[in-house]
């Protein structure tokens, strides 16, 4: 924003990145003036986030699992807002050892939820197993959601 002219007025704009947030926001945003009488001055905003695809659990940990073995984990992808939510499509990384079920052309009605399932291989060596589930929305300020997935693969 440029100098404002005395006597005139200005429009400040605030933008807030909402992606993993949720609920109420308050923030306060410190403004500089070059006005003798008022030099700085405290621009408070609040909102109310409204979650419009709710996902739970937001994080998954498997915790600890053995190597060679199989464990699931349920997903609930609920709704929240107005109209019909279409998952295009669910991307699991690293493919090797996740997989999920449905993966894609999911419709989600208001209100309702889907149930997904998470499956993990731990594979043949101990170690971490760090990786993601993409989801991909057709709701224009949500293209997708990202849940973390880790899990410790310990030798027998």
């Amino acid at each position: 924003m440029g100098p404002i002219e005395p006597g005139t007025s200005g429009k400040i704009n605030v933008e807030i990145k909402t992606f993993h947030l949720k609920d109420s926001y308050k923030k306060d945003i410190d403004v500089t003036s070059n006005d003798p009488n008022k030099g700085v001055f405290i621009l408070t905003i609040h909102a109310t986030i409204r979650e419009i695809l709710s996902i739970t659990p937001q994080y998954i940990n498997f915790g600890r699992v053995t190597i060679k073995s199989k464990y699931n984990m349920p997903i609930k992808v609920t709704n929240k807002g107005k109209d019909n939510v279409t998952i295009t499509v669910i991307n699991v990384n690293p493919a090797v050892n996740l997989d999920i079920s449905p993966s894609k052309n999911i419709i989600i009605k208001p209100g309702n939820t889907k149930d997904l399932l998470l499956k993990l291989d731990s594979g043949k060596d101990p170690g971490f197993i760090e990786g993601t589930v993409l989801i991909k929305t057709d709701i224009p300020n949500l293209p997708e959601k990202i849940i973390p997935v880790r899990a410790e693969v310990l030798a027998k």
